[in-house]
């Protein structure tokens, strides 16, 4: 009598392998494209975001007929006590940032009442249309200070929340905002306000070099000159020190902004973006749009300058 031998159900190894692999291979065919989906949705928020706050510029305008000033703007006039120039008056009162003024034209009115006139007091406040999610330096968004935090040290300064975004000096006039005309005589739709800029740029460490840590409610002129924690760029391009201090400027040893650098490879003197090869920036017109990391620095420097009446390149 013959008899049938059954096979076991279970697998045998070398089986068990080449499932395996198959499934090790399936996936790595599949994390390129999930890192690229998530990519394409980071940079669509941080998008809309730019979007948002340019627009809230024209919002401002419209209730006060001038864009808000970069920084500063104490309500009844006064004394720079940085520079000791007579500084104007905020058209919305207060003292603060120009992302201080903008809160109740990005639904975060709350915040704006809560600061009883001065950004300084909701300092703190972390603002979700102020970070970029590509931004690989945001950790610890509440956390304004930490020049050692991507080092692995959380060091504690202030408690400001930070900022993801900066404004031009030259465009939102410290000693006293202007229309929106009258600020970009180049042009609105030619004209950068607000490009990115890393939340914390510190590739020499917390001990040597320096860093950058923007927060949005930070006011250099009520507090001195600390530009590189100013939410600002452009301040050493306008030529007649508006703010009299150091910190993110249109182009600096022949480099117009980062698109994409390492940590490590972070120039904290000009801004720059956590996208691959390009730059989210806001202009006048309160359009939003994407610039290439290959423009060229005299391109991006005349988008940035808003009344040097040259001609932007054919990379804009």
């Amino acid at each position: 009598m013959t008899r049938i031998r059954r096979r076991s159900a279970s697998f045998t190894l070398i089986e068990l392998l080449v499932v395996i692999a198959i499934i090790a291979i399936l996936i790595g065919l599949l994390l390129p494209a999930v890192q690229k989906v998530r990519a394409a949705a980071a940079r669509s928020t941080c998008q809309n975001n730019v979007k948002q706050i340019s627009l809230a510029v024209h919002n401002f305008q419209s209730t006060y007929g001038k864009v808000p000033p970069v920084e500063g703007g104490l309500s009844t006039g006064g004394t720079n006590p940085y520079t000791g120039n007579t500084t104007n008056p905020s058209p919305a009162g207060g003292n603060g940032t120009i992302f201080f003024y903008l809160l109740p034209y990005i639904e975060q009115n709350a915040i704006y009442q809560q600061a009883n006139g001065d950004s300084m007091n909701v300092g703190a406040q972390v603002v979700k249309t102020y970070l970029c999610p590509s931004d690989p330096s945001v950790v610890n968004a509440n956390n304004y200070g930490g020049c050692g935090v991507m080092q692995g040290e959380n060091i504690q300064r202030g408690g400001f929340a930070s900022s993801c975004y900066a404004a031009n000096v030259m465009v939102f006039e410290p000693r006293g905002p202007k229309s929106v005309e009258v600020s970009m005589p180049d042009g609105t739709a030619n004209t950068v306000i607000f490009a990115e800029r890393f939340k914390n740029c510190s590739p020499d460490g917390p001990h040597g070099g320096g860093c950058t840590l923007p927060a949005w409610a930070w006011n250099t002129i009520r507090n001195g000159g600390d530009c590189w924690s100013s939410p600002t760029f452009g301040a050493q391009n306008d030529g007649i020190g508006q703010m009299n201090c150091a910190g993110a400027q249109f182009n600096y040893g022949g480099v117009g902004f980062q698109a994409g650098p390492q940590a490590q490879a972070c120039n904290w003197y000009v801004t720059q973006s956590g996208h691959t090869s390009a730059m989210v920036v806001g202009l006048g017109d309160g359009s939003c749009r994407t610039v290439s990391q290959g423009m060229s620095v005299n391109t991006w420097t005349w988008a940035c300058t808003p009344n040097d009446g040259n001609t932007l390149g054919n990379d804009w």
